[in-house]
């Protein structure tokens, strides 16, 4: 039995990224988990957003996708191109998991949750061409999951991924984390995470985890000491939240992340404006003291980024030009989206009766304003073009090269060289789709 799984790419119409070199997560570990429970299946796995994809010559007994919104309309066209030559294709993730029924419709199976309690059976009845429609997946202990498989691509990836944990203590009204994942956080042992990183040949990883140490501090210090202990030339970066800067054990925690590889991380800012923090139920992970924060994390040799999110129905016109003046004072870069409430979520259900209609789900890209808004100023034109701009000022070379030795001497030379890494390569994105938006204009399209 063949298995072929697939990578959509990303965004409006199937664009192509340009962004950071990352090994798509979730289909390395789908090729792990088949290798544990059925070694005999042959696996193939494309990156769509990255090499030529054609389903026309494509054989397989299961072609599986991994689909987040904005990946779904793609998804769907190619799944029913499948289907209609016979091809078994299942569907799975974040989106499908939020809209079933909407997924069900392009697929002969759906997945929802997680894969390991149903994977094997999943496969049998494929094989014997007998799947059934549903496959609910559990919220299993993370005991003995398998290492991702990162030899099947054809192309090359500078970062590879591991994770620790599953869920988020957060309640955030933007984020489906907690509806996919459940509301329990759960946790790897601490030695199983470390050897897979220590038997991977990747040096340069993602830690894909949705908090990279605000779900248990114990666990989290511990963790970091024994990477720190048995890993020698491997460097990560990853996600997480401010409020645990202000922890008693902070200074541990961030020495022991420090010496785990960590080099940067993306850290919940969210919004300049109350009332959209207010909104997006993101004020409890800020912290007494954020700006503090990010100097401390940056003191201990770790860079930081502010994921920020922008032209929320609270937000108003001066709040754009207010990230850049954040940004210039802390001499620090941001990711800034724009806010988008994505299906499952609480701010969907705030934003429904808002939503423009017409927009298909390749809009909900973080690029694209999709709702209306009260204040005439925050027209969808003003809001589009106004992310565009602040991106382009925020990753100016002189910015960069600015921010880069604010980060501490702890992270000499790794986290410098991680920011640009980081910086440079966003940067280079965002200006991609800035071109691509200004041929659409000039075609008349936008």
């Amino acid at each position: 039995m063949k298995l072929v799984l697939i990578s959509p790419p990303f965004g409006e119409k199937g664009q192509k990224s340009k962004g950071l070199p990352i090994a798509p997560p979730v289909l390395e570990y789908l090729a792990g988990l088949t290798l544990q429970v059925r070694p005999d299946v042959e696996v193939q796995l494309i990156d769509a957003n990255k090499e030529v994809f054609d389903p026309d010559r494509l054989d397989a007994d299961l072609i599986g996708f991994t689909v987040l919104t904005p990946q779904a309309p793609w998804v769907y066209r190619v799944s029913d191109r499948l289907r209609a030559q016979g091809k078994q294709v299942l569907l799975g993730g974040i989106h499908v998991t939020a809209l079933p029924d909407e997924a069900a419709a392009h697929a002969d199976a759906i997945v929802l949750g997680e894969a390991e309690e149903i994977w094997k059976g999943l496969l049998g009845d494929a094989e014997k061409r007998n799947l059934k429609p549903v496959y609910q997946g559990g919220f299993p202990e993370l005991t003995g999951l398998p290492h991702p498989v990162t030899t099947l691509w054809n192309t090359n990836y500078v970062y590879g991924y591991f994770q620790t944990s599953r869920g988020c203590p957060h309640r955030c009204t933007f984020c489906s984390v907690h509806e996919f994942f459940g509301g329990k956080v759960r946790v790897r042992p601490i030695d199983e995470v470390v050897a897979e990183i220590a038997s991977s040949k990747r040096r340069l990883f993602w830690g894909i985890d949705d908090n990279v140490w605000g779900v248990n501090m114990n666990y989290t210090i511990e963790l970091y000491r024994e990477m720190g202990k048995n890993l020698t030339g491997k460097s990560w970066f990853g996600s997480g939240d401010l409020v645990s800067v202000d922890h008693p054990r902070s200074a541990e925690l961030l020495k022991n992340a420090r010496s785990a590889g960590l080099t940067a991380v993306l850290v919940g800012w969210e919004s300049n404006n109350i009332g959209s923090l207010e909104e997006y139920k993101a004020t409890n992970k800020q912290g007494r003291q954020r700006r503090d924060a990010i100097k401390k994390i940056r003191d201990a040799g770790i860079e930081v980024m502010l994921f920020m999110m922008i032209g929320g129905r609270q937000d108003r016109p001066e709040d754009y030009e207010g990230i850049l003046k954040l940004c210039d004072e802390l001499k620090v870069s941001a990711h800034p989206v724009m806010t988008t409430p994505f299906p499952g979520t609480e701010l969907y259900r705030i934003y429904e009766p808002y939503l423009i209609p017409g927009h298909d789900w390749d809009s909900f890209d973080g690029n694209h304003a999709v709702f209306s808004h009260d204040d005439p100023a925050m027209s969808v034109e003003f809001r589009e073009d106004a992310i565009v701009k602040l991106r382009a000022e925020l990753f100016t070379i002189p910015r960069i090269l600015s921010r880069i030795p604010q980060v501490g001497w702890r992270g000499f030379p790794m986290s410098h060289i991680t920011s640009w890494m980081i910086q440079y390569p966003q940067g280079r994105a965002f200006k991609q789709f800035a071109r691509e938006r200004e041929e659409l204009k000039a075609k008349g399209v936008l």
